[in-house]
């Protein structure tokens, strides 16, 4: 069966939104709430605000003073100076004096507090009820700081990254750090997060500065102002004066730079100066300064670039002296704006207008001095002049006999100037939002308007919900927003003071909710009869119940809401509580409280009809105040129906007797004796002048005049209702008082004249009116005497008063009734009656009480109404079962037996039944049942069935059973073994006592128990699964980090390790320089070189010592490098530099072991010697000649070349060793996420289980207890649908009491769980979802380890080549000195082997050395960096002269192209292979002359050398040899050596080395860039995803739990699963509630 709502619409659960708008929404609700947060209770310091202005003007100012506008000063020595004064409130200047990489921390510093903010933003979201205060505390500051003294600075840093300019190399580079190279490497990663961390922290500060301040007039606060977009503007301006001197440099671009100046500046100027948002004075006085400073130092920067030095000098001068002159001028400058006064609203075409006028007005309001009193005086009467409303307030006022439709201001202190201004503003708001409808910031300034200086909440409430259609922008979203809740709290702690009692729009708000409130009703039983249809089916559908179940409680919530919204309006809501009452026993089964609400329901019905003064006065229609209970009439005051009742209620018709046609319309002063009618409208016309509100909202006595003409006392109660066109209504309710004694009352005039008698006076004065009325009847005439005690009746105790009937002059004989008595005595109480109008005695009241025979009086006033026979006596007896007590009238006291004062149920207990009870109920004694119960009188007259309740029992496995139903009555909670009796005894007395314990505390009322389970405690799994997932986050986080930062370690140390390499190969090459300039010299000094003059010589000689000197210098520097590196070296090495290893040999033959460093020491100290020493002097017999030539040859140069070789193999164990730690990282890495994978899989499944042991509880209820719940809420439904309201649930009959007992049986029966299915889909989804993202995570570990790994491989197999690269120039230049030491002496040992057998294998290792070069570099063609393919190509391939030439200058280039026949031009693979030519020529002319004095010089020379007799002797073996020096091959080969070698393989490492750096910074980027989304993914998922999946799986659970509760109580305590549930998994540590 499927109901409709009878209300239709589209149901609030049903409505689908886009993804999209989903998350606009969530997140502008996020922002809201927080902000909101943040600006409850918030107290700036002026001061500090203050400062904080003063700050930004430093900032401000420096925008004209930056660093590429300062010098268009012309003045530079001053405009200089002021660039670094106000350059000091930035942050990039202090770190301009420091480093590039101390600004980029300090720029992710920056970035982490924006990230921090956002981080505090998504906590407070999901925690705002927290007990913790110090994230507001701290998000306060933050968002204060970022939006004033921060912004600037951060910005500038930002921008400082990305500050990029062009050098005249081309090069592109940081205009800060000019070594710094731009968007290369490492630096795009950094620019990259530069411009990301703009936007963000853009966005970040435009939306507070938008929203966070306070838009209602407080001119003490800091924070009041009209708008934040004057701040975002603000901002927004020191954003592009940051953009413009940033990349706009050059002069080139001065003039546009000035135009966006001037612009923006006058923008801000206008925002913060002309509009002045700030309701502080303070501190719009100094936003003022600022805009206004910064609009002059505009104007003259433009004066300084078109004018100075042409037309005059000195410009900054006029800017110093001017600046303190505009800070006073504005400082003292008041803004009267007396234009605005004169605002004529009639010809308004901009609504601004309206708002610059009203918010004007308020602020003189505010100020109350004299001059603002004398503004609005003046206002006041130019808008009587000038308005041209019929119905203006100011006109209406002084024109005569016109009635004034004012609100009654709860302020008494107000004078009638601040009442006709606050009268004036609401019309100009009301008629100027008639003229603008769709203006959202008038109708939000009429909103603030009506709640702080109207009171008028529920009307500003509407306002509020009207902008609110009008499609808002985000600001005034937020302010809408806000103040809803403002308001809301406001109305209801104000309804709360008012005693319940609700104003016209409360009112309407209330219908209102009243009306939502039965719908969501309807709605929320609908969803629970679909929840007990889907558990009737044969297999139900858990995932289906639990979606239902989900919108059965967002529909509960909704209504719990409404009802509390409801509440809080007022506590006097009689009809709604019933509705609720009914609703919660019907549907949510608790029937403690819904009875409860019920009971509250009548006590609140019961109080509405004995105190009617309290009742709510209804005035929305005619219908509803014909539904008012009291006497109510509502008294119009507009002009054409003035003191006319214009509705009432048929209680007030009774009252007065009159038809309700009778009085519509008519005057109410028809209705008051005379003497009040007279000036009743002169009354009423002086409060509306006045609004003296005396006699408003009290109750007071009144005397009214009946239909009959006599007068009645009366209390009423008079309210002020502000009608919908704006005139005011008086609603008057009236309230009989309570008489105890006959009294009558006597109205007279002044001169005691009779006006107006009550009816009472017909019995006790027997006076009626057509007495008073045919004739003048004074009091003297009634009371003879009552001149002589006037003055006693006037006081408050009043006095005696005799009346005699039979001395009196005015006996009526239409008066049938005689007075027994002769004398009647009265208290008489007399009182005055003024004319406040003018202030003159109208009349007396007079009362007289009857004394003494009040019995008999009352008696005879009552008619002797008292029917009940003398003999009869009430009589009360309890009925146990239905727990009530019953009265009846009985004729003997005594005829009772003691006994029968309990009524047994007649099915137990009928011949308790005694015949004295028969006798009186046959008697015709009267018997009234204080509740009686329909079965109990339809089974009263049945025919007794003596077999009832007889049951034939057995006893079976120690119980008692029916015989017939052993099979199937047994309980789900008995546990049938074959136990002894006596175990099932015990077994059984501790199941009972367990049984009563639970029963005892959390199963003893629904209540309690709704206690335990919407306890709202974390789930324990849910706990479990934070703290997994808290771990498993923190695991990520620091494994990221030490991956990162590991890499980047290692990297640096493979860099360095590849340095070392290199300079260990530079010192080798440049000790072997040494040994080069020592043999030249030697040569020198033997006249081996053919020089043909002395200054040839000396030229030579000088050449030698200074590249000797320069050798020296660089073996210095580069050992100092090798030795003070803090690159982790391997215990070989480090063994082996601390160890004496090297031999060196004296001259006089003594051998000495020394360490490397040592050694290195000795070959250049003698080197140092040898230098100093004339030519003449340096020969092979002096020792320090024979040292270093010796020992550089020697062991030395064997030491060398080993740390070369153990250099290279560190390189390549790192960079494998590195590879290995990579790989430890990632399985670690794989190992934490794959078990907390399992862990998070196995808790999610946890938390899914959790729920469907609730869900599949549901299944253990019996059928029939599934469809009585499905019939409670069906018949709930059908009556409220049909309107049944008050009856809908009536006592229970008998369909419904068998339902209940058959309901009974089936809890007790054995019960077959049902077979279910579960097609919810949420825990697969959570699963894949944390699957992905961990795979995600992972995937990060996988790609770092490729990226290194990639890396440290391709680098492993560069090794060979850059060992064979950097060795090449030592070598080449070792194999030279060995050929030449061989030529100087055949018998000297090279590396402690034979000369000859050395320089051979050396040239055999040339060609090997040269060709592992080639061939490593085409195996690495793939993977080597551009940057050295190039070098490479164009070294050996292409021409090297123009490198050699211009960047190494080592040759000339034009030498170079034509040096040995061009075969270095051909490229150094044609010159390295000539240079092995050249070496092995030599030698093979070196073996010709070995040994053979015979040889033909000249012929085997063919004309490369020319014979030179060196030895001055006939040696020719000697010569010969010695000559080989100066063959062409020889000189060649030595200046290729010199000239050639040296630049081609020192560029040649250097490129590779940039290469590989460049490498390493690509890779190094491309992590950084993988770390820094990495940590930004790992922050989205856990705030962003993962905070709000716990909090849903935890409301999930909650809700789940609470699902429980739609099990009536009893049902619950008659299943064991379900209590075992709650006791197991719900109930904290056993507490007992």
């Amino acid at each position: 069966m499927e109901l409709k709502s009878n209300f239709g619409g589209k149901s609030s659960l049903d409505q689908d939104k886009s993804a999209i708008d989903k998350i606009q929404n969530e997140v502008k609700l996020i922002y809201f709430k927080v902000t909101q947060q943040l600006l409850k209770e918030e107290e700036q310091s002026i001061i500090l605000n203050l400062l904080a202005i003063i700050i930004q003007f430093f900032q401000a100012t420096y925008i004209i003073f930056n660093r590429q506008t300062w010098k268009i000063w012309q003045t530079f020595e001053v405009t200089e100076w002021l660039n670094k004064i106000f350059g000091y409130s930035m942050l990039v200047p202090y770190f301009q004096m420091l480093s590039f990489p101390a600004l980029v921390a300090m720029m992710y510093v920056c970035l982490g507090l924006v990230v921090f903010a956002f981080m505090l933003i998504f906590f407070l979201s999901y925690r705002l009820k927290s007990a913790f205060t110090w994230p507001i505390y701290i998000l306060r500051i933050l968002i204060q700081m970022f939006l004033s003294v921060l912004y600037m600075p951060i910005m500038d840093i930002f921008f400082s990254l990305i500050a990029c300019t062009t050098d005249e190399n081309g090069n592109n580079i940081n205009q800060i750090f000019i070594e710094v190279t731009c968007w290369q490497g490492v630096h795009i990663v950094h620019g990259i997060v530069s411009i990301l961390g703009i936007v963000i922290f853009y966005l970040f500060c435009i939306t507070f500065a938008m929203i966070y301040y306070e838009p209602r007039y407080l001119p003490k606060e800091p924070q009041s102002k009209k708008s934040g977009r004057s701040l975002a503007i603000f901002l927004t301006y020191e954003l592009v004066m940051i953009i413009c001197y940033t990349f706009m440099i050059g002069r080139q671009y001065d003039y546009l730079f000035i135009l966006i100046m001037l612009v923006g500046s006058f923008i801000i100027f206008w925002k913060m100066h002309i509009e002045n948002p700030h309701n502080n004075i303070y501190i719009a006085k100094m936003w003022s300064m600022l805009v206004s400073v910064n609009m002059w130092s505009v104007i003259l920067l433009c004066f300084a670039k078109f004018l100075e030095g042409q037309l005059f000098f000195g410009t900054i001068y006029a800017w110093l002296s001017g600046l303190p002159l505009m800070i006073i001028a504005v400082l003292k400058t008041e803004k009267l704006n007396y234009d605005l006064l004169l605002t004529n609203l009639n010809k308004v075409t901009d609504p601004q207008e309206v708002l610059n006028l009203t918010d004007h007005l308020i602020k003189l309001y505010y100020i109350q001095d004299a001059d603002s009193q004398l503004m609005i005086d003046g206002f006041l009467e130019i808008h009587r002049a000038t308005c041209a409303r019929e119905d203006c307030y100011l006109k209406q006022k002084k024109l005569p006999n016109q009635r004034l439709a004012k609100p009654f201001f709860k302020d008494q202190n107000l004078q009638e100037r601040d009442v006709d201004l606050l009268m004036v503003l609401g019309q100009i708001y009301f008629n100027q939002i008639k003229r603008f409808p769709n203006e959202i910031a008038l109708r939000l300034r009429y909103a603030l308007f009506l709640l702080d200086l109207m009171k008028q909440r529920q009307q500003a409430l509407n306002e509020l919900i009207q902008t609110e259609q009008l499609c808002p922008s985000f600001d005034n979203e937020f302010i809408i927003f806000r103040y809803k809740q403002i308001v809301e709290y406001e109305m209801n702690a104000a309804q709360n003071e008012n005693m319940g009692n609700l104003d016209v729009a409360t009112e309407l708000a209330f219908q209102n909710h009243m009306r939502s409130f039965q719908n969501k009703i309807e709605r929320a039983t609908l969803m629970h009869m679909d929840f007990w249809s889907q558990l009737q089916e044969d297999s139900p559908d858990l995932g289906k119940m639990n979606n239902i179940g989900a919108k059965i409680n967002l529909s509960i919530t909704q209504v719990e809401e409404l009802w509390n919204k409801m509440q809080m309006m007022t506590q006097n809501l009689p009809k709604a509580m019933r509705l609720y009452g009914k609703f919660i026993i019907e549907v949510l089964q608790d029937k403690d409280y819904g009875e409860e609400l019920l009971d509250k329901a009548r006590r609140l019905q019961q109080q509405n009809s004995k105190n009617k003064n309290k009742q709510m006065i209804s005035i929305l229609s005619g219908e509803d105040l014909s539904q008012e209970p009291n006497p109510t009439t509502l008294v119009s005051t507009a002009a054409e129906k003035f003191a006319q009742i214009i509705n009432l209620n048929l209680s007030c018709c009774n009252l007065f007797g009159y038809s309700k046609s009778e009085m519509i319309n008519r005057k109410i002063n028809i209705f008051m004796p005379n003497l009040y009618a007279k000036f009743h409208d002169s009354y009423v016309e002086h409060f509306l002048q006045t609004n003296d509100n005396k006699n408003i909202n009290k109750e007071r006595l009144i005397y009214i005049k009946l239909k009959s003409n006599y007068i009645a006392p009366c209390f009423l109660m008079l309210k002020i209702i502000q009608s919908l066109d704006d005139n005011l209504q008086l609603a008057a309710q009236f309230r009989l008082p309570k008489i105890f004694r006959p009294t009558c009352y006597i109205i007279t005039d002044s001169e005691e004249i009779v006006d107006s008698i009550s009816a009472s006076c017909i019995p006790l004065l027997n006076i009626d009116q057509k007495v008073i009325s045919h004739k003048k009847v004074s009091l003297i005439d009634i009371f003879p005497k009552f001149a002589e005690n006037k003055s006693q009746y006037l006081t408050k105790v009043g006095g005696l008063l005799q009346f005699s009937a039979y001395q009196s002059q005015f006996s009526n004989s239409n008066i049938t009734e005689e007075k027994e008595q002769e004398h009647i005595t009265f208290m008489c109480y007399m009182s005055e009656v003024m004319n406040d109008s003018i202030d003159q005695l109208a009349g007396y009241i007079i009362r007289l009480e009857l004394q003494g025979q009040d019995q008999s009086i009352n008696q005879e006033l009552l008619g002797n109404n008292n029917h009940l026979k003398s003999g009869s006596s009430l009589q009360f007896k309890f009925n146990p079962q239905r727990a009530m007590f019953s009265g009846e009238f009985v004729a003997d006291t005594n005829s009772q037996r003691v006994d029968q004062t309990i009524l047994w149920d007649q099915n137990d207990q009928s011949s308790m039944i005694s015949s004295n009870q028969i006798e009186v109920l046959n008697s015709g004694n009267i018997k009234s049942q204080v509740k009686t119960d329909k079965s109990e009188e339809q089974n009263q007259n049945n025919k007794i069935n003596y077999g009832e309740g007889i049951k034939i029992l057995r006893l079976f496995e120690n119980r008692l059973q029916d015989i017939d139903d052993k099979d199937d009555i047994m309980s789900e909670d008995e546990e049938i073994g074959k136990n002894s009796v006596f175990q099932n005894n015990q077994e059984q007395s501790i199941e009972n006592d367990q049984q009563r314990n639970e029963q005892n505390n959390i199963f003893r009322s629904r209540k309690n128990l709704f206690q335990i389970i919407n306890s709202n405690q974390t789930p324990k799994v849910i706990t479990k699964l934070s703290w997994t997932a808290n771990i498993l986050a923190l695991i990520l986080v620091v494994l990221s980090f030490v991956d990162f930062f590991i890499i980047y370690a290692q990297y640096e140390d493979i860099y360095n390790t590849i340095l070392l390499v290199r300079n260990q190969n530079q010192r080798n090459a440049e000790l072997q320089t040494i040994t080069t300039s020592v043999q030249n010299l030697l040569m020198l000094n033997l006249d081996v070189w053919q020089l043909k003059t002395d200054n040839d010589k000396k030229t030579y000689e000088t050449t030698w010592k200074t590249k000797l000197n320069n050798s020296i210098t660089n073996v210095d520097i580069l050992n100092k490098e090798l030795m003070l590196s803090n690159v982790g070296l391997s215990d070989t090495i480090l063994d082996m530099l601390s160890t004496d290893i090297v031999i060196m040999k004296s001259s006089d033959g003594n051998e000495q072991l020394y360490d490397l460093s040592e050694a290195i020491q000795q070959i250049i100290s003698k080197s140092l010697i040898i230098r100093e020493k004339n030519i003449v002097n340096i020969s092979m017999q002096d020792i320090d000649v024979s040292f270093v030539l010796y020992n550089s040859l020697n062991s030395l140069i064997y030491q060398l070349r080993l740390f070369s070789t153990l250099y290279a193999n560190e390189l390549r164990i790192k960079t494998q060793d590195n590879g290995q730690s990579f790989l430890l990282i990632l399985g670690v890495s794989a190992a934490g996420i794959g078990l907390g994978l399992i862990i998070m899989i196995i808790a999610m499944i946890s938390v899914s289980k959790n729920q469907e042991e609730v869900l599949a509880m549901f299944l253990d209820l019996p059928d029939k207890t599934v469809k009585y719940l499905y019939n409670k809420s069906e018949n709930f439904i059908s009556n409220l649908q049909m309107g049944e309201d008050d009856e809908m649930m009536s006592e229970i009959d008998d369909v419904e009491k068998e339902e209940q007992e058959e309901l009974n049986k089936t809890l007790k029966t054995k019960r077959k769980k049902k077979k279910f299915k579960n097609t919810n889909k949420d825990q697969r989804n959570f699963i894949f979802g944390i699957f992905f993202v961990l795979s995600i995570t992972q995937g990060y570990f996988v790609l770092n380890y490729i990226l290194s790994n990639t890396f440290l491989s391709n680098l492993d197999q560069m090794i060979p080549e850059i060992n064979a690269t950097a060795r090449a120039e030592s070598f080449y230049r070792f194999v030279d000195i060995g050929e030449r030491a061989l030529f100087l002496d055949k018998n000297q040992t090279i590396m402690n082997q034979d000369a000859y057998t050395m320089v051979k294998n050396n040239l055999n290792a040339l060609y090997t050395l040269d060709s592992s070069m080639h061939q490593e570099h085409s195996l690495n063609v793939e993977i080597t960096n551009q940057i050295y393919l190039d070098a490479f190509k164009e070294i050996f391939m292409s021409q090297p002269c123009t490198i050699l030439a211009t960047v190494m200058n080592e040759v000339n280039e034009q030498d170079c192209q034509t040096f040995a026949d061009g075969a270095i031009y051909q490229g150094m693979a044609v010159g390295v292979a000539r240079y092995f030519e050249n070496l092995r020529y030599i030698m093979t002319i070196y073996d010709q002359f070995w040994n053979n004095s015979k040889v033909n010089f000249t012929q085997l020379a063919r004309g490369f050398a020319t014979f030179k007799n060196i030895t001055k002797n006939s040696d020719n073996t000697t010569n010969y040899v010695l000559n080989l020096n100066n063959f062409n091959h020889t000189k060649e080969a030595r200046q290729m050596q010199d000239n050639y070698h040296r630049g081609t393989f020192r560029y040649l490492i250097q490129k590779m080395i940039e290469g590989i750096y460049q490498d390493m910074e690509s890779s190094r980027t491309q992590l950084l860039a993988f770390f820094i989304v990495f940590e930004v993914l790992l922050f989205v998922i856990y705030f962003i995803l993962w905070l709000p999946l716990v909090v849903k799986m935890t409301k999930d659970i909650w809700r789940t739990r609470s699902m429980i509760m739609m099990i009536p109580l009893r049902v619950i305590q008659n299943i064991r699963s379900i209590k075992a549930y709650i006791k197991e998994n719900i109930q904290i540590n056993d507490i007992d509630v």
